[in-house]
């Protein structure tokens, strides 16, 4: 039994003088004390989404127990995976030629070149189209925006691209 657990019927029958336990006044007693035992109950539920949230993070094994806790307890089939990885292409200027121009701040008016052209190193392409993780959901039924609105509330805050695959 823990701190909050408390037998509020059974305080009312305690709380009652001996010469006033009979079934109406213990009736009325109750009635009394129903919004504190309704708020209790609201306190309780609270208490418990609190801890549970707070035991939850952004990792992966806690995201996917989030999911399949949310939408799929029985079978937990719900898992993450990371997109495909793409080897990226750098971009190294020959020895001989003049240096490359990669728009920063820092190299306004040192470049070479009289129009510079922008030379991306690390594009969208090379990250699996900027999605940063995917969760495979093996074909149960929901709601999309309430999937998303879970994954939102636990995900990384650095983890904003993610889909959602079948």
């Amino acid at each position: 039994m823990g701190f909050f657990d408390i037998n509020y019927n059974a305080k009312a029958w305690q709380s009652l003088p001996v010469r006033l336990r009979q079934s109406v006044q213990y009736a009325w007693i109750k009635v009394l004390i129903s919004p504190v035992v309704y708020l209790a109950g609201l306190f309780k539920k609270n208490r418990e989404a609190n801890i549970y949230d707070l035991a939850h993070n952004g990792q992966v094994c806690f995201l996917e127990a989030v999911l399949n806790d949310t939408f799929d307890p029985v079978v937990r089939s719900i898992y993450i995976d990371d997109p495909a990885y793409i080897d990226p292409l750098f971009l190294f200027p020959p020895p001989d030629e003049k240096p490359v121009h990669l728009g920063l701040t820092s190299e306004a008016g040192s470049t070479a070149y009289p129009d510079p052209q922008w030379f991306y190193l690390y594009t969208e392409l090379y990250s699996g189209g900027g999605v940063q993780f995917i969760v495979h959901d093996s074909g149960i039924t929901y709601d999309v925006d309430r999937m998303k609105a879970v994954i939102d509330k636990y995900r990384l805050v650095s983890k904003t691209n993610y889909q959602v695959m079948p």
